[in-house]
């Protein structure tokens, strides 16, 4: 196993493709890209060589990182690999001297990052009509 770490949407065309699978074919989202893929560190997980999992690290506002658009292709789910997609970006925020991210989370997925130290923050909200739980966590 092994990762490719890019800044730039543009320098990770497999994130693209990841993305697209599990975000809109999927979940049947429509507003998958934005303005903030393009300063954004994106991390593609490659098992046996071939694209497994995508997530993006950026500063957002208020001086903390976000992690975000975190996917896993559907049949390399159940193998710790969205667990090392947040290792990954955790380090490279860690490196960044950030202290702080929040992770917009799906719902559904809530627990998940609670099991990695994230812990809920405000409301629930909807985005493209599926519940979201803001977390935060405090990096050591």
């Amino acid at each position: 196993m092994r990762y490719k770490l890019t800044k730039g949407l543009e320098n990770n065309p497999d994130a693209i493709e990841i993305r697209k699978s599990v975000f809109m074919d999927e979940q049947g989202f429509k507003n998958e890209f934005d303005d903030t893929d393009k300063d954004a560190f994106h991390v593609v997980i490659y098992v046996k060589n071939r694209r497994a999992a995508t997530g993006r690290l950026f500063w957002s506002q208020g001086g903390c990182m976000r992690i975000g658009r975190v996917a896993v292709l559907s049949e390399y789910r159940g193998k710790s690999l969205g667990s090392l997609i947040i290792a990954v970006l955790e380090k490279k925020a860690r490196e960044l001297c950030c202290k702080k991210i929040e992770i917009s989370a799906q719902t559904r997925v809530s627990e998940f990052y609670k099991r990695l130290g994230y812990a809920p923050c405000g409301e629930e909200y909807t985005d493209e009509g599926c519940p979201h739980t803001a977390m935060v966590k405090i990096l050591d």
